[in-house]
Formats: C-alpha cells, sequence, structure tokens
C-alpha cells in the first residue's frame, strides 16, 4: 500500500498537529508517513507513526536572538526588512537542501498532505500526479470578510483591502523562494519554471482547516474545497507530573500560565522581569514558562518556573488565566481550557488569533510584545478575573469540547481522497 505523506516543517506548533492526523489516518487503515525535519522525530514517534527526517529547516533560523524582527512590523522598520533579508540569505541553502530530501521522501506517495511551511510540496504533487490536501491552523483563502492572518497586524480598511491582502501574502511566500523553488522543479523534477506572480494556495485539490467555526465562522465566499474541521487536539494520554508541580497546584487558589512558544520572545530577559513584576504588583500565583536562554531562580513560594514540558490540554484548565503567543495551537488549548486568556502577539498569525480572542469576550484586547508594559500587563491581569469574561470562557471551553477536529478531518481526508482518485 502506497503511503499518504505528510509533509510537515516550521515550529512545534506546526508539526505536532500534522502528526495528529497523520495518526488518526494511520488509525483507519492507511499506510502514512511523516516527513519533518530531524528535531522533531520524537514528536513524531510518539503518535507511532512512521517518520523521515528532512534535512534542513529554515524556521530554526528565526529562533536565533533578533532573527524575529524578519517577521513583525517591529518599532524600526529597516530593522525589520534588514532582519529579512539577511534570514533570505541564510535560509535559501538549507531551504533547497529540504526541498531536495522531500522529493526522496515522497517518490511512492499515494497523496500529500502539506502544512504550511511546506507548500512548496505542492510542486512534488504535480510531478508524482497524485492529490496534494492542504493542512492548515490559519485561514489562507481569499475572502473580502477579513484581511489575511498572516499579516502581522490588525488593520483594517474594508473589503477590498482584505481581498487584496491574501494576494499580496501568495506573492510574499512565492517571491522570495521563486528562485529555489524553480531551480528545483526544472533540476530535479523536470518541470517547467513557476510564473513570476503564482499562489501555491490555489494548486491544492482542497485545504483542511485545524480550527472551530465557533472560533471563526466560515466566510461565505469561500469555495466547497475549503473545510473546517474543528481543532486538531493531541489525543488524550497520560501525564505524570512532578511532585513539585503537583504540590504548587495542590493550593486552593489557581495560578496564571506565562509562556510565549517555541519562535522565543522579543526581548526574553526584559520580558520576564516584566512578568516577575506584575505578578508580584498583582499578588497572584504563577506557571512560568521559560524559554532555553533565560537561567532564572525564583524563591517566590507564589511562582513555579516551568522546565519540563508539560501538556498544555493537563495544564491550561488548572490555571485561572492563560498569557500566552497567540499561535494556532496554544490558542486553541487555550481556548478549549475554558478560561481567561491574554494574547501577546510577536508575528504573523498571533496577532489575527489576539483578535479573535477579544472579540470572542474572552480574554483582554490583546498587546502586542513590543507594546507591552507593568501597567497594560497588571489591567489584563485584574480583568481576566471578572465574572463576566470568565463565564463566557467556561461556555466556549465547553461547547470546544464537544468537537473532535482530529476525527472530522480525517474522515473528510479519506472521503476526498476516495473522490478524487475516481
Amino acid at each position: 500500500m502506497k503511503p499518504i505523506v505528510f509533509l510537515t516543517s516550521g515550529t512545534r506548533g506546526d508539526v505536532q498537529p500534522v502528526s495528529y492526523l497523520a495518526r488518526a489516518m494511520q488509525d483507519k487503515g492507511h499506510s502514512v508517513r511523516v516527513a519533518a525535519p530531524l528535531n522533531f522525530q520524537e514528536i513524531v514517534e510518539a503518535q507511532s507513526v512512521p517518520f523521515v527526517p528532512l534535512k534542513g529547516n529554515p524556521s530554526d533560523l528565526l529562533t536565533a536572538p533578533g532573527a524575529q524582527s524578519a517577521l513583525t512590523f517591529n518599532n524600526s522598520p529597516l530593522q525589520g526588512i534588514k532582519s529579512a533579508l539577511e534570514y533570505l540569505k541564510a535560509a535559501k541553502p538549507v531551504y533547497a537542501e529540504m526541498i531536495q530530501n522531500a522529493w526522496l521522501a515522497s517518490q511512492d506517495a499515494s497523496a500529500l498532505v502539506i502544512g504550511l511551511p511546506t507548500i512548496w510540496g505542492s510542486s512534488l504533487a504535480e510531478k508524482l500526479g497524485i492529490p496534494c490536501i492542504g493542512a492548515f491552523l490559519q485561514p489562507v483563502t481569499s475572502t473580502n470578510e477579513f484581511p489575511s492572518p498572516l499579516l502581522p497586524t490588525t488593520l483594517k480598511l474594508g473589503r477590498g483591502y482584505n481581498k487584496l491582502t491574501y494576494w499580496l501574502i501568495s506573492q510574499s511566500v512565492h517571491l522570495p523562494w521563486m528562485g529555489v523553488i524553480n531551480k528545483w522543479r526544472k533540476e530535479s523534477l523536470g518541470l517547467n519554471s513557476l510564473p513570476f506572480f503564482c499562489s501555491y494556495f490555489e494548486k491544492m485539490n482542497a485545504i483542511l482547516y485545524g480550527f472551530s467555526e465557533r472560533v471563526l465562522p466560515r466566510p461565505n465566499d469561500w469555495g466547497e474545497r475549503n473545510f473546517i474541521t474543528g481543532y486538531w487536539s493531541a489525543p488524550d494520554s497520560s501525564y505524570s507530573p512532578s511532585d513539585e508541580l503537583k504540590s504548587f497546584l495542590a493550593v486552593n487558589e489557581k495560578p496564571f500560565f506565562f509562556g510565549f512558544g517555541s519562535p522565543g520572545m522579543h526581548d526574553p530577559q526584559a520580558l520576564f522581569e516584566l512578568l516577575i513584576t506584575a505578578i508580584e504588583k498583582t499578588g497572584i500565583r504563577a506557571v512560568i514558562s521559560l524559554p532555553k536562554d533565560i537561567n532564572a531562580v525564583i524563591q517566590s513560594k507564589n511562582i513555579f518556573l516551568q522546565k519540563e514540558t508539560i501538556p498544555h490540554r493537563w495544564l491550561f484548565p488548572q490555571m485561572a488565566g492563560i498569557i500566552h503567543h497567540g499561535g494556532a495551537g496554544t490558542t486553541a488549548e487555550a481556548l478549549k481550557s475554558g478560561v481567561p486568556s491574554f494574547v501577546t502577539p510577536l508575528a504573523v498569525d498571533q496577532f489575527f488569533w489576539g483578535e479573535r480572542v477579544y472579540q470572542l469576550g474572552v480574554g483582554p484586547r490583546a498587546v502586542p510584545q513590543r507594546e507591552l508594559t507593568g501597567k497594560n500587563l497588571v489591567n489584563a491581569l485584574n480583568e481576566m478575573k471578572g465574572k463576566v469574561m470568565k463565564e463566557n470562557a467556561k461556555k466556549l471551553g465547553k461547547e470546544l469540547r464537544t468537537e473532535n477536529g482530529i476525527a472530522e478531518a480525517a474522515r473528510i481526508l479519506e472521503t476526498l481522497l476516495k473522490t478524487i482518485a475516481g
């Protein structure tokens, strides 16, 4: 049986949900394979699915100190442009290595399922003459109802602007890599070059979206090839916390969680110090997930420094509130937990999800990391204690937990592949 190959890259938040979908398809009797950068092998194999390493991961370059400027509208546009150019220069040879490895890992595929960082996989499907299905956590299909979530801003200028942003994003993910892609298509795949203006998203047979319509209703102008399935959350699994964490959570007063994801922080040390000050000022208890580049020691009995990997699905429901970066996966688990969230976005779609959290009434208005101060953090923490916000979050969380996005996505994917195969 030829395998369905799942091509994924990027950060943990990109890879993990796709590995859940691969496991669901395997459980339905399909042969599957996940091809991803080597540092995600443990994450993929935790789902008991076959793993093939892809050498190279351009996203790793974005976790270097200061490199996040390549993805953000920060306080220094010139620095942002400089960071973007430096990133592209360093990333192109890494990118070329990764896509060539993907070709070697996919030649016997019956179908390709590709994530947002691996949309170039549509060229592989074209060469092999097999179905290509997008598996995304944020909307990329054009609509006039809201701007592209991949813009690191919440600017709103009307329906025409909204539509335009999707074209701009499709070009922004094509043009910087066009030379690398076209060289690969010609030399390795024997295909013609892609045109100067090109949208990878239009080259897919269908797109599966791993978010809930309760959080983002389906746009009225979307076509039939787009499917919103519900969140792709982790399957139930056992987790045994440390004795230290057990003791901390045993106290009656629930703590707040602070964590900012694998992409990192705008200014880690300054942000950490700001968090400590706000925590002390409000008198709350807190669980803080630290990046690897901060070696902090806290003596306060009200603060637990998270050094182990703790599943969000297990931890978040035990919190009083969740302060996070707004990544798609973290936002999903925060909303499902049924407690308020405060989003402090750094890059790309984090701004979009932060705005959705606020509009749903389950969290304060999002504040970008670069604009976060002790005052607005304290205000947000106090706002999250409000009765109405807590009730809104509890109600939404209960509704989201009735959905099984992975099962629905696997059902649709199986149907699509049968239909395309004729």
